[in-house]
Formats: C-alpha cells, structure tokens, sequence
C-alpha cells in the first residue's frame, strides 16, 4: 500500500476520530507509555463477519485524554464506529503497519512530552 492510497482512506474516513488524531497529530495528545515512548494509536486489525477492520487500541476518551484499551479495542472500537473496514486482510494488514508513512510526508515525529 503506498502513501496516496494511505492518504485517500484517511481523507474518506475523516470523520472519525482516530483518523482526525492521524491527520492533525498535534492537535491532539499523546499517551505517555514510558519514559522514552509514547502512544497515540497502536494501530491494530481484526475480522468480523467476513470483514477486515483497522482500529486503534488507544482511543481518546471524553475526557480528551487517551486510553489504551488493549484486548478490549477490537469491541470499543465497533461501538464507538471507530474503524476503518476492508475487503480482505492484506489491505488491512497494509493499513495499520504504514499508516503513519502520512506523519513522514507531513514531518511529525511524535515525541516524549
């Protein structure tokens, strides 16, 4: 999957909110996971009836503040509608491991704060 084809199903799935966090990612927060790293999605991808989703496991509470939902994601996700589908598992795949080739054009290197 190469970078336009990234950017046109983050730019048809805008709307949601993990897609928002990719687009604009200082706008948001980030999930301090340790002293040298941080979260911001943990990008993941499950099937369901015959269908491929990509979801986060850290999602952005109402809070502001994000959670990492871990096992729980895949569940959290379909309830919030936070997921992007897929015809097959390749493309799936293809999406949650280069997502973040979008934050190499745009320059963003998300950092310890």
């Amino acid at each position: 999957m190469d970078l336009s084809q990234i950017e046109a199903i983050l730019n048809q799935n805008n709307s949601k909110n993990f897609v928002k966090r990719i687009l604009l990612p200082e706008a948001y927060p980030t999930l301090q996971e340790n002293k040298n790293q941080v979260a911001t999605h943990k990008m993941a991808w499950g099937e369901s009836d015959g269908k491929y989703y990509v979801f986060p496991t850290v999602m952005q509470e109402k809070t502001g503040k994000l959670k990492d939902y871990g096992k729980d994601a895949f569940d959290v996700a379909m309830k919030r509608q936070e997921f992007i589908s897929f015809d097959n598992p390749k493309d799936a795949e293809a999406f949650s491991k280069n997502y973040k080739a979008y934050w190499d054009k745009i320059g963003f290197k998300p950092g310890v704060k």
